[in-house]
């Protein structure tokens, strides 16, 4: 028997959007940055990321907010224009990105093909003649090369630093007196240091070999007191210094692995440098080192930079965020407290319902004792990179097993 049925059910189904907000760890990976030399207080900088979302302050780090459009990859270098806060560049090795509205949005340029480049600078004299250093590579053959545009990013000509021995560039300096010298950092052969060395913006090229194998050099500063003044830190060799424009050298400081170096506006003779133990620091330019002991968290990473206008101020992007010093490095706050972009990969609850464990990836393992309200950083521990997972002993909150990727 079949029976009819006149009422018609309705359901009314109701959509619940879930309200969320972030609660930590503070701070992330910070790579790369520029502070603008006109507008002291625009500061930016990227994370370690791929997609990497470029992070900006227009309070001299104070506050923090991201832009709008996010790079494919982390920059290796990011240069403020010199003129305008507005504009900057970011090198990801075989493409510079640009914007001219604060990161609103990023046009890429593209750079020389078969080349990848490590290092990138402005001609401060004429900010339209953009540098960028590293190697050129046909086939299995490679040569430190230099890039130069002189339009600001649309054209650009391609020099080979060697043109005679296999070689790679790394770093990059224009003479701050003699805007014509350049000089690009690298090493070839058995991993002897090298200084190519150019008076002609470029065309052509000369060696200044540091006597050392310690291969390629990340930083060379040039003093902009006394341009025979050069400071260049030899990867496994330790911190060279010339007082001839790189005649002859004298190795001031075994610290080696030096990522960037950068002075004091206010008083040159104040020099910083930062490797993956910490930030050093020399007061007479460059002659002795000594290691600053300040209290920042993380492994620096390759951002170093100082205010051009407060003397004794100087920023540096660390594994666990962005720490400024306003006393020569004596103290350090992390400027991105309050302000999160770690990306947590690894999370275990312990039975408490308290205690909850955070692995940010390439940063730390944090825990929470209080539900996620406020966090502690772990002591680093990791050996070969980031973890696979976490478990917490069920009767004792405060013991925790970690589990790296070689096992």
């Amino acid at each position: 028997m079949w029976t009819k049925i006149t009422s018609l059910a309705i359901i009314l189904c109701a959509t619940v959007t879930a309200q969320w907000r972030a609660i930590g760890p503070d701070g992330g990976p910070v790579y790369s940055g520029d502070i603008s030399t006109t507008d002291p207080s625009v500061i930016y900088f990227a994370p370690y990321a791929s997609p990497s979302p470029i992070v900006r302050s227009t309070d001299g780090g104070n506050t923090w907010n991201f832009t709008p459009a996010t790079l494919s990859t982390y920059p290796q270098v990011m240069i403020v224009h010199p003129q305008n806060s507005e504009i900057v560049y970011a090198l990801t090795g075989s493409a510079i990105y640009k914007t001219t509205n604060g990161g609103t949005s990023w046009t890429a340029i593209s750079l020389p093909s078969s080349s990848y480049f490590r290092a990138m600078t402005i001609n401060p004299l004429n900010p339209d003649e953009i540098y960028v250093a590293g190697y050129n590579y046909s086939g299995s053959v490679y040569r430190a090369a230099l890039a130069r545009s002189t339009d600001a990013g649309l054209n650009w000509t391609l020099f080979l630093c060697d043109t005679i021995t296999p070689s790679f560039g790394y770093s990059l300096s224009v003479d701050p007196q003699d805007t014509n010298t350049v000089y690009v950092g690298g090493y070839r052969g058995s991993g002897l240091t090298i200084l190519y060395r150019s008076s002609d913006r470029g065309e052509t090229w000369e060696e200044l070999s540091l006597g050392v194998n310690g291969y390629y050099p990340y930083a060379i500063y040039i003093s902009p007191a006394n341009n025979n003044i050069i400071i260049v830190g030899a990867y496994s060799s330790g911190i060279y210094r010339s007082t001839d424009r790189g005649t002859n050298w004298t190795r001031v400081a075994t610290v080696t692995s030096v990522y960037r170096m950068a002075a004091d506006y206010g008083n040159p003779a104040v020099i910083y440098a930062t490797n993956p133990s910490g930030i050093y620091q020399s007061s007479d330019t460059g002659r002795t080192w000594v290691r600053l002991t300040g209290n920042f968290d993380g492994t620096p990473y390759y951002c170093l930079f100082t205010s051009p206008i407060n003397s004794g101020t100087v920023y540096f992007g660390t594994k666990a965020g962005l720490f400024r010093s306003t006393d020569y490095g004596n103290n350090w706050e992390n400027t991105t407290t309050g302000f999160s972009f770690n990306k947590v990969k690894v999370i275990a609850l312990a039975s408490d319902a308290n205690t909850i464990y955070a692995e940010c990836l390439d940063n730390a393992v944090y825990r929470s004792t209080d539900n996620g309200t406020s966090w502690t950083r772990c002591p680093e521990f990791l050996a070969c990179g980031n973890l696979c997972g976490l478990a917490v002993h069920p009767d004792n909150p405060q013991t925790i097993w970690a589990l790296e990727g070689s096992g």
